[in-house]
C-alpha cells in the first residue's frame, strides 16, 4: 500500500479498471468468471487501494498505476535491455502540464499520470550536451513534444501499448548537429504527438 492507495476514486477511474479486465480477458490473462467478479470488486471500488488489489496481478494494472513522482523511486524501461534509471519526474495526473520558452530539460524526465496531458516545447529548452531521455509510463494522456528544426527524436525503445497511437508530424530533422532525445516507454491509451511548429 502507498500513500495514494487511501484516495477515493470515481467512476472515471472505476471504468478504466474495467478496460484493464476487458483487455486481460482479450489477452488470456482471466477467464470470464474471473473477470465477472474483478468486475464486481471494481464497482464496489472506493479508493485506489481497492482497484489495486482487483488488478494486482494483471500486465496492465501498471498503466492505471503510474509510480508515484513525490517518491523518487528508481524507475525503468518498459523493455529488457536497458537498465532502470533514476529520472525526474512530471505529474500529469488529471492535470495539464506546459513547458514554454528557455527550460532546462533533466537528463532523464520521467512522464507519469492518468488523464492527463504533457505538452513540452523544446525548441528554445536547454537539452543537456549528451542529450536526454524522455521516458513516458502514462496511461490515458496526451503527450505533445514540440522540437527545434534539427532535434533528433530515437523511438527505437518506445513500445507503447493498448489503443496507444503515436503521431510524428515532425519528420527528420532539417539539419546536423541538434539535440538528441531518446523518447521510450510504454504509456496506454496513451497519445504521443511530435511536431516542429
Amino acid at each position: 500500500m502507498t500513500d495514494s492507495d487511501t484516495l477515493r476514486v470515481g467512476d472515471r477511474e472505476r471504468e478504466q479498471a474495467v478496460a484493464v479486465l476487458h483487455e486481460a480477458v482479450g489477452g488470456g490473462y482471466l477467464d470470464l468468471s474471473e473477470f465477472e467478479e474483478r468486475s464486481a470488486d471494481v464497482y464496489a471500488a472506493r479508493t485506489r487501494g481497492d482497484l489495486r488489489t482487483a488488478l494486482a496481478d494483471l500486465p496492465g494494472a501498471v498503466s492505471l498505476f503510474p509510480p508515484d513522482p513525490a517518491a523518487a523511486v528508481t524507475v525503468g524501461g518498459p523493455a529488457p535491455g536497458y537498465p532502470a534509471v533514476r529520472g525526474e519526474a512530471l505529474d500529469i495526473d488529471w492535470t495539464s502540464v506546459k513547458r514554454r520558452g528557455t527550460w532546462s530539460v533533466p537528463p532523464h524526465l520521467v512522464i507519469s499520470g492518468s488523464m492527463g496531458t504533457a505538452d513540452l516545447d523544446l525548441r528554445s529548452a536547454i537539452i543537456p550536451p549528451g542529450g536526454c531521455v524522455v521516458e513516458v509510463t502514462a496511461s490515458w494522456s496526451t503527450v505533445k513534444l514540440r522540437l527545434a528544426p534539427s532535434t533528433l527524436v530515437r523511438t527505437t525503445e518506445l513500445r507503447l501499448g493498448s489503443m496507444s497511437t503515436f503521431k510524428d508530424r515532425a519528420g527528420p530533422p532539417t539539419g546536423p548537429g541538434g539535440a538528441v532525445i531518446d523518447l521510450r516507454g510504454s504509456g496506454n491509451w496513451t497519445s504521443v504527438v511530435l511536431r516542429r511548429d
